[in-house]
């Protein structure tokens, strides 16, 4: 179980949803943020099926596709487009933070 991953969920949907809860957050645009991420984690999905699927397929297609449709729902998205953006670059440097510590044993 990936407990680190939930922990990190955890503690990042509580303030949001107490924020929510309380109205002091345009709902709104915290749905729209919410759905920027999700059509981000989307597209991330369909690049890597078309990088392991059989090219020339019809599942590679389906996947061209749903890249192509995600991809113009990530164009609409506008300046929320920062939030998945400034979560990939947090989560790149995470991943660079903990490689060097394995490597220094």
């Amino acid at each position: 179980m990936p407990r680190r991953s939930l922990a990190v969920l955890a503690g990042a949907c509580a303030p949001v949803g107490a924020v929510a809860a309380t109205g002091a957050a345009d709902l709104d645009r915290l749905m729209r943020a919410i759905s920027a991420c999700l059509a981000a984690v989307t597209l991330a999905g369909g690049l890597a099926a078309l990088v392991l699927l059989p090219r020339r397929t019809p599942l590679w297609w389906a996947a061209v596709g749903s890249a192509a449709v995600v991809s113009t729902v990530l164009a609409l998205s506008g300046p929320l487009l920062l939030i998945p953006l400034a979560l990939a670059v947090a989560a790149l440097c995470f991943q660079a933070v903990a490689q060097r510590r394995r490597a220094r044993g």
